[in-house]
């Protein structure tokens, strides 16, 4: 297997950062991991296309994990339109509760009525323990407040012949994420903050990343979603002072052996 991050950023984006968002490549299936601004652009340069995924699973509804994903559903329906029977197969989407009328309601709100009544795309809420075809996917709640909103966000966890492949999305430490890592042989964690900064539920610091990771005998760490205010800071120095393992600062394009 191999993951390749196609967004390492936030919603700062520019030619060498994207936002989130990675292909966690399977062999005979690929999944896209979170869909952020830039994600399509990516998913081509890094030499894959919209036909080639099976699933997309998004952490949580926040625009820098989410806002390509619309226009990604719109290749699958326009290509129906303009080229119909050349699409071999479709994927399903998997998200938070209430998935399909956000893609509802956000397909009213830009005025192109193309999900309603549209059924070759699936739109699936997550259930604590999903068996997906040939792996199990197990979601965790995790506590991520933004401008003092709590959101729909998940930490998630792949199960793929013995392996752990673990996100924590968005998420401030807690039990969620903490479960979801737990002897990950690679863990991508949002890594926003530098050690002395207060999270206050929003993120984690590298302080934190460092003790979760280690408590939870993470294999391989890749640290990502970077602020560029904070790129002055040595974050994986930072957590190198209290993890032992293998810790990886993402790159968009970089492709990760699992």
């Amino acid at each position: 297997m191999k993951l390749t991050i196609l967004g390492s950023g936030t919603f700062f984006v520019n030619k060498e950062v994207s936002a989130s968002a990675f292909v966690l490549d399977m062999g005979d299936k690929k999944a896209l991991i979170d869909c952020g601004p830039g994600t399509i652009l990516r998913l081509s340069q890094a030499g894959f296309s919209f036909k080639d995924l099976d699933y997309i699973f998004i952490s949580h509804f926040h625009p820098d994990h989410s806002s390509d994903l619309f226009p990604l559903f719109m290749n699958y329906n326009l290509s129906d339109i303009f080229s119909p029977g050349t699409l071999t197969k479709y994927p399903t989407f998997y998200g938070p509760e209430g998935l399909g009328k956000f893609m509802l309601d956000y397909s009213n709100l830009v005025e192109l009525h193309s999900v309603e009544g549209y059924n070759n795309v699936k739109f699936v809420d997550y259930t604590p323990e999903m068996k997906i075809d040939d792996f199990t996917l197990k979601t965790f709640k995790v506590e991520h407040k933004a401008f003092n909103l709590d959101s729909r966000a998940y930490a998630l966890r792949f199960e793929i012949d013995g392996k752990v492949i673990a996100f924590s999305g968005d998420s401030s430490k807690c039990e969620g994420v903490q479960n979801a890592c737990k002897d990950a042989d690679v863990f991508v964690c949002d890594t926003s903050y530098p050690s002395n900064q207060k999270v206050n539920n929003v993120h984690m610091n590298t302080t934190e990343i460092a003790e979760i990771s280690q408590n939870g005998h993470v294999k391989k760490l890749v640290l990502d979603h970077f602020y560029p205010s904070f790129s002055k800071y040595d974050l994986l120095g930072e957590v190198r002072t209290g993890f032992e393992g293998e810790i990886i600062k993402a790159k968009d394009l970089d492709v990760i052996e699992v």
